[in-house]
Protein backbone atom coordinates (compact mmCIF):
# COMPACT_ATOMS: atom_id res chain seq x y z
CA UNK A 1 0.00 0.00 0.00
CA UNK A 2 2.45 2.22 0.98
CA UNK A 3 4.80 1.56 -2.24
CA UNK A 4 1.38 2.65 -4.35
CA UNK A 5 1.32 5.82 -2.35
CA UNK A 6 5.02 6.57 -3.21
CA UNK A 7 4.38 5.44 -6.77
CA UNK A 8 1.40 7.68 -7.29
CA UNK A 9 3.39 10.56 -5.63
CA UNK A 10 6.36 10.15 -7.69
CA UNK A 11 4.61 10.14 -10.58
CA UNK A 12 2.69 13.44 -9.92
CA UNK A 13 5.68 15.26 -8.92
CA UNK A 14 7.44 14.07 -12.05
CA UNK A 15 4.35 15.21 -13.95
CA UNK A 16 4.41 18.79 -12.26
CA UNK A 17 7.87 19.25 -12.85
CA UNK A 18 7.89 18.90 -16.49
CA UNK A 19 4.62 20.29 -17.03
CA UNK A 20 4.26 22.66 -14.42
CA UNK A 21 5.67 25.36 -15.65
CA UNK A 22 3.55 28.46 -15.74
CA UNK A 23 3.21 29.05 -19.47
CA UNK A 24 -0.71 26.92 -19.50
CA UNK A 25 -1.31 29.81 -16.80
CA UNK A 26 -0.51 32.68 -19.32
CA UNK A 27 -2.22 30.95 -22.13
CA UNK A 28 -5.44 30.98 -20.19
CA UNK A 29 -4.92 34.71 -18.92
CA UNK A 30 -4.35 35.25 -22.86
CA UNK A 31 -8.26 33.68 -22.97
CA UNK A 32 -9.50 35.03 -20.77
CA UNK A 33 -8.30 38.68 -21.31
CA UNK A 34 -10.81 38.09 -24.07
CA UNK A 35 -14.21 38.57 -21.51
CA UNK A 36 -12.19 41.60 -20.16
CA UNK A 37 -11.64 43.10 -23.30
CA UNK A 38 -13.90 41.69 -25.33
CA UNK A 39 -16.99 43.69 -24.07
CA UNK A 40 -14.88 47.12 -24.81
CA UNK A 41 -14.58 45.97 -28.21
CA UNK A 42 -17.68 44.77 -29.25
CA UNK A 43 -19.65 47.90 -27.90
CA UNK A 44 -17.28 50.24 -30.03
CA UNK A 45 -18.09 47.72 -33.19
CA UNK A 46 -21.82 47.16 -32.50
CA UNK A 47 -23.27 50.18 -33.71
CA UNK A 48 -21.54 49.86 -37.18
CA UNK A 49 -22.50 46.17 -37.77
CA UNK A 50 -25.54 45.08 -35.17
CA UNK A 51 -25.37 43.13 -32.46
CA UNK A 52 -24.83 39.77 -33.89
CA UNK A 53 -21.84 40.66 -36.11
CA UNK A 54 -20.60 42.84 -34.21
CA UNK A 55 -19.94 40.41 -31.22
CA UNK A 56 -18.82 37.68 -33.74
CA UNK A 57 -16.17 39.82 -35.32
CA UNK A 58 -15.41 41.25 -31.48
CA UNK A 59 -14.84 37.05 -30.63
CA UNK A 60 -12.75 36.55 -33.98
CA UNK A 61 -10.61 39.23 -33.37
CA UNK A 62 -8.50 37.47 -30.04
CA UNK A 63 -8.07 34.19 -32.65
CA UNK A 64 -4.65 35.64 -34.07
CA UNK A 65 -4.27 36.42 -30.40
CA UNK A 66 -4.70 33.40 -29.10
CA UNK A 67 -2.55 31.48 -32.02
CA UNK A 68 0.13 33.72 -31.51
CA UNK A 69 0.56 33.59 -28.06
CA UNK A 70 0.44 29.79 -28.35
CA UNK A 71 3.01 29.43 -30.59
CA UNK A 72 5.51 32.01 -28.86
CA UNK A 73 4.77 30.33 -25.37
CA UNK A 74 5.70 27.11 -27.30
CA UNK A 75 8.88 28.29 -28.65
CA UNK A 76 10.04 29.23 -24.84
CA UNK A 77 8.97 25.73 -23.62
CA UNK A 78 11.22 24.57 -26.03
CA UNK A 79 14.21 26.62 -26.23
CA UNK A 80 14.53 27.83 -22.31
CA UNK A 81 12.41 25.38 -20.54
CA UNK A 82 12.87 21.96 -22.02
CA UNK A 83 16.76 22.03 -22.01
CA UNK A 84 16.52 23.24 -18.07
CA UNK A 85 13.98 20.43 -16.84
CA UNK A 86 14.85 17.48 -19.64
CA UNK A 87 11.90 15.34 -21.62
CA UNK A 88 10.03 13.02 -19.37
CA UNK A 89 8.18 9.96 -20.93
CA UNK A 90 4.89 9.33 -18.54
CA UNK A 91 4.01 6.07 -17.71
CA UNK A 92 0.63 4.15 -18.73
CA UNK A 93 -1.39 5.78 -15.88
CA UNK A 94 -0.48 8.97 -16.48
CA UNK A 95 -1.24 8.40 -19.94
CA UNK A 96 -4.76 7.20 -19.01
CA UNK A 97 -5.49 9.68 -17.11
CA UNK A 98 -4.61 12.35 -19.32
CA UNK A 99 -6.95 10.55 -22.24
CA UNK A 100 -9.73 10.61 -19.63
CA UNK A 101 -9.07 14.12 -19.22
CA UNK A 102 -8.85 15.25 -22.91
CA UNK A 103 -12.35 13.20 -23.73
CA UNK A 104 -13.78 14.81 -20.66
CA UNK A 105 -13.20 18.12 -21.88
CA UNK A 106 -14.12 17.82 -25.15
CA UNK A 107 -17.59 15.90 -24.67
CA UNK A 108 -18.14 19.01 -22.24
CA UNK A 109 -17.04 21.79 -24.80
CA UNK A 110 -19.75 20.13 -27.45
CA UNK A 111 -22.25 19.96 -24.45
CA UNK A 112 -21.75 23.68 -23.38
CA UNK A 113 -21.42 24.79 -27.31
CA UNK A 114 -25.22 23.39 -27.20
CA UNK A 115 -26.30 25.13 -24.83
CA UNK A 116 -24.47 28.73 -25.54
CA UNK A 117 -26.30 28.21 -28.81
CA UNK A 118 -29.92 27.53 -27.08
CA UNK A 119 -29.27 30.37 -24.42
CA UNK A 120 -28.39 32.88 -27.91
CA UNK A 121 -31.73 31.64 -29.29
CA UNK A 122 -33.87 31.76 -26.48
CA UNK A 123 -35.37 35.21 -25.84
CA UNK A 124 -32.59 36.23 -22.39
CA UNK A 125 -34.15 36.43 -18.78
CA UNK A 126 -32.51 38.77 -16.18
CA UNK A 127 -29.18 39.13 -15.95
CA UNK A 128 -28.50 36.43 -13.30
CA UNK A 129 -29.82 34.08 -14.94
CA UNK A 130 -27.64 34.49 -18.31
CA UNK A 131 -24.47 34.44 -16.33
CA UNK A 132 -24.86 31.09 -13.99
CA UNK A 133 -24.75 28.53 -16.80
CA UNK A 134 -21.19 30.06 -17.86
CA UNK A 135 -20.63 30.27 -14.35
CA UNK A 136 -20.91 26.99 -13.64
CA UNK A 137 -19.40 25.82 -16.96
CA UNK A 138 -16.11 27.90 -15.57
CA UNK A 139 -16.27 25.61 -12.66
CA UNK A 140 -16.42 22.43 -13.89
CA UNK A 141 -14.00 22.63 -16.26
CA UNK A 142 -11.59 24.19 -14.02
CA UNK A 143 -12.08 21.57 -11.56
CA UNK A 144 -11.48 18.94 -13.60
CA UNK A 145 -8.18 20.40 -14.81
CA UNK A 146 -6.84 20.79 -11.16
CA UNK A 147 -8.29 17.02 -10.95
CA UNK A 148 -6.79 15.56 -13.96
CA UNK A 149 -3.46 17.96 -14.14
CA UNK A 150 -2.75 18.22 -10.63
CA UNK A 151 -2.66 21.88 -10.55
CA UNK A 152 -4.31 22.60 -7.06
CA UNK A 153 -4.29 26.04 -8.08
CA UNK A 154 -6.41 25.63 -10.94
CA UNK A 155 -9.00 25.44 -8.49
CA UNK A 156 -8.71 28.80 -7.43
CA UNK A 157 -8.65 29.96 -10.87
CA UNK A 158 -12.01 28.21 -11.40
CA UNK A 159 -13.51 30.04 -8.57
CA UNK A 160 -12.53 33.44 -9.52
CA UNK A 161 -13.63 32.97 -12.82
CA UNK A 162 -16.67 31.60 -12.01
CA UNK A 163 -16.99 34.20 -9.58
CA UNK A 164 -16.23 36.80 -11.84
CA UNK A 165 -19.71 37.26 -14.33
CA UNK A 166 -21.81 36.93 -11.08
CA UNK A 167 -20.00 39.74 -9.34
CA UNK A 168 -19.74 41.91 -12.42
CA UNK A 169 -23.88 41.67 -12.61
CA UNK A 170 -23.87 42.77 -8.95
CA UNK A 171 -21.30 45.98 -9.33
CA UNK A 172 -23.25 46.54 -12.93
CA UNK A 173 -27.04 46.50 -10.74
CA UNK A 174 -25.60 47.78 -7.55
CA UNK A 175 -22.59 51.06 -8.67
CA UNK A 176 -23.85 50.92 -12.61
CA UNK A 177 -20.38 48.98 -13.61
CA UNK A 178 -20.50 49.42 -17.65
CA UNK A 179 -20.62 46.04 -19.41
CA UNK A 180 -22.11 44.12 -16.17
CA UNK A 181 -18.47 44.70 -14.66
CA UNK A 182 -16.93 42.15 -17.12
CA UNK A 183 -13.92 44.62 -17.69
CA UNK A 184 -13.43 44.84 -14.00
CA UNK A 185 -13.63 41.03 -12.81
CA UNK A 186 -12.13 39.64 -15.49
CA UNK A 187 -9.59 42.37 -15.58
CA UNK A 188 -8.48 41.16 -12.15
CA UNK A 189 -8.53 37.82 -12.49
CA UNK A 190 -6.45 38.08 -15.99
CA UNK A 191 -4.13 39.96 -14.44
CA UNK A 192 -3.28 37.84 -11.41
CA UNK A 193 -3.67 34.35 -13.31
CA UNK A 194 -0.44 36.13 -16.11
CA UNK A 195 1.23 37.41 -13.02
CA UNK A 196 0.87 33.78 -11.57
CA UNK A 197 2.10 32.28 -14.62
CA UNK A 198 4.80 34.50 -15.09
CA UNK A 199 6.22 34.19 -11.26
CA UNK A 200 5.90 30.44 -12.05
CA UNK A 201 8.12 30.57 -15.21
CA UNK A 202 11.02 32.91 -14.20
CA UNK A 203 11.09 30.86 -10.49
CA UNK A 204 11.70 27.78 -13.29
CA UNK A 205 14.42 29.63 -15.18
CA UNK A 206 16.00 31.00 -11.84
CA UNK A 207 16.33 27.34 -10.74
CA UNK A 208 17.30 25.63 -13.42
CA UNK A 209 19.72 26.79 -15.31
CA UNK A 210 21.26 25.62 -18.39
CA UNK A 211 22.92 22.35 -18.29
CA UNK A 212 26.72 23.06 -18.95
CA UNK A 213 28.91 20.48 -21.28
CA UNK A 214 31.59 18.83 -19.73
CA UNK A 215 34.55 18.98 -22.34
CA UNK A 216 35.56 15.74 -23.74
CA UNK A 217 38.81 14.17 -22.20
CA UNK A 218 41.61 14.10 -24.53
CA UNK A 219 43.39 10.79 -24.74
Amino acid sequence: MSQSIDLKQADRKVFTASFDDGLVDIFISSVTLMFAVGPLTTAYINPYLGDFWGDLLGTVMFLPLWGITYLVLRWIRKKFVGPRRGVVKFGPTRKRKMSTFSWLMLTLNVVFLILGILFAVVPSGPGWLNVLPFSAMVLISFTLAAYFLDLNRFYIYGLMLGLAPIVGEWLYREFGVSHHGFPVTFGIATVVIFLVGLVKLFSILRENPFPVEEPTPQA
